[in-house]
């Protein structure tokens, strides 16, 4: 079920031209073709609810109901045989049926209601007016376009799913008509129960390949990423984002600049940032990998401090973190970097190790049967990891290859083991969880890991939890070079946010959802 969200509330205020005590809020949940919507409605007690589902925007004066009445909705009266009557005690609940019917695939479905006072003590015949849900229509497998367009197209940005269950869209590289990128500053705020975004704001600074991590208080941490497409010198900087506020806002720096690195938060609320470079600049290879360090440090936002953390034994890049049930935080392969008479030396590492933060120094732990970069890996509900996909190859040669390999790591034992192989080899994968599944989104089928570029995978893998076996569930839209994937309406459906290859002139602006 989702949480009421403030703005809905703001909207319906808007809606009504009234003030009132309680305002007329409307959310809604589930609503896959071959299964059923749910509506949640609160607003004045004891007031009658009339809610109209329509596939057309409106408007629909009120006036054909009570001709002094100024106000219209935003949704048309062509279903106005499925409209539904209820009474607010302070909510009511409607439950519609979704056929199971292909054609209605795509179709967006709104949603909007009025109250009606029983006592008829209010200036017109409908009281108050309630926010607009809308949403695209489809079944399992499906991936649809959202019904509103990102504000800005973006690469090299986050995705980070917020308390309210809207999502938080945060920097990352602007493409321009001539094929230039420039980094931004900007975020948006996507909400599900419209599918659409609003622009909300900017960072402190520009930033692209930066980590964006939700703390227990639900604020969201952002370190690093560099600041200028090209010379892609980072930022030794970190800013923390407050939805209650809607403001982001500098924080305590740390020690050094860095681009792809990982941030994992603790169980104590505390956040690891480990490895990664100051630099990212694809015409300066070796100048950046001179930049990879071993170090990490971690921030705690009580306090807005930075301490000190333990080296890993290399310079490393391009790895993957993530903590495990007990407490310990699981860091696993890269890129280590190493050195031959003053030259940087890169190399695909399977070696891997856990943070123990009681301790605060890193654990001898079982390396990846095979050496990969650049891969996907998530925590398992039984407390361990799943780690797939990725690249490997030779730097010298400048051959590189993608792994179609997955594997679990169980904490209690210490131990790999080898899962299903994806059906699609991909670098830079997006792993979801979705609570009942994980799906796996988009990256690079062919890559060249010195300019991050590819053939872009649209193939939607999913598997349940047990016995990973990947199935080819569903294909984007377009292809997506990095995109960024999140669990929304939760876990029932996947947005994909990023700049797609929709072969025009015009840089594309769209974003999709996959329905697992």
């Amino acid at each position: 079920m989702h949480k009421r969200l403030p703005s809905l509330a703001l909207a319906s205020c808007l809606l009504t031209g009234f003030a009132g005590a309680q305002e007329a809020v409307m959310t809604w949940s589930d609503g896959v073709l071959g299964s059923t919507i749910t509506y949640d409605m609160t607003g004045p007690p004891g007031q009658i609810t009339y809610m109209i589902p329509s596939f057309t925007a409106g408007p629909t004066p009120l006036a054909l109901i009570d001709p002094a009445d100024p106000r219209s909705l935003a949704v048309g009266l062509d279903k106005i045989q499925f409209a539904q009557i209820g009474f607010l005690a302070p909510t009511s609940t409607v439950t519609l049926p979704l056929p199971l019917i292909p054609v209605l695939s795509g179709l967006q479905l709104r949603a909007q209601y009025v109250t009606i006072d029983p006592a008829m003590s209010t200036p017109f015949f409908a009281d108050k007016v309630s926010n607009v849900t809308v949403f695209v229509l489809g079944m399992s497998g499906d991936v649809v376009n959202t019904v509103g367009a990102v504000n800005t197209p973006r690469e090299g940005h986050s995705a980070t799913g917020l308390d309210d269950g809207t999502v938080l869209i945060l920097g990352g590289d602007e493409d321009d008509v001539g094929g230039g990128k420039t980094t931004v500053a900007s975020f948006e705020i996507y909400d599900p129960q419209t599918q659409s975004f609003t622009a909300a704001g900017s960072m402190t600074q520009a930033r692209s390949t930066h980590t964006a991590t939700k703390l227990n208080d639900g604020r969201v941490l952002i370190v690093g990423g560099y600041a200028l497409y090209g010379p892609g010198v980072a930022a030794a900087t970190a800013e923390i984002y407050d939805h209650v506020t809607g403001l982001s806002t500098a924080v305590a720096a740390p020690s050094m600049g860095r681009t792809l690195h990982t941030a994992t938060l603790l169980a104590d609320g505390r956040v690891l940032v480990i490895g990664g470079g100051a630099k990212f600049d694809l015409t300066d290879v070796f100048g950046s990998l001179s930049t990879v360090v071993k170090t990490s440090e971690i921030y705690d936002p009580v306090a807005n401090t930075w301490s000190t953390g333990p080296n890993v034994p290399n310079p490393l890049l391009a790895h993957q973190a993530s903590r495990l049930a007990d407490g310990r935080v699981l860091v696993t392969s890269g890129v280590e970097v190493g050195n031959l008479f003053g030259i940087p030396v890169p190399a695909f590492t399977s070696n891997c190790m856990r943070y123990d933060p009681v301790t605060n120094t890193f654990l001898s732990t079982a390396s990846m049967p095979v050496p990969r970069a650049y891969h996907g890996q998530i925590t398992l509900p039984g407390g361990g990891a799943l780690v797939v996909g990725g690249a490997t190859g030779d730097f010298i040669a400048l051959t590189f290859n993608t792994h179609t390999e997955a594997y679990t790591y169980n904490h209690l034992s210490n131990a790999w083991t080898a899962a299903g192989n994806l059906n699609v080899g991909r670098a830079y994968p997006n792993l979801v969880d979705t609570g009942s599944g994980i799906t796996v989104i988009a990256g690079l089928k062919d890559v060249d890991v010195t300019t991050g570029s590819g053939t872009p995978a649209v193939e939607v893998e999913t598997s349940s939890y047990a016995g990973i076996t990947w199935t080819i569930s569903g294909a984007q839209n377009l292809p997506r070079q990095t995109p960024r994937a999140v669990a929304v309406d939760g876990g029932k459906r996947i947005l994909i946010v990023g700049t797609g290859n929709n072969g025009l002139t015009a840089v594309d602006k769209t974003a999709e959802v996959f329905i697992p």
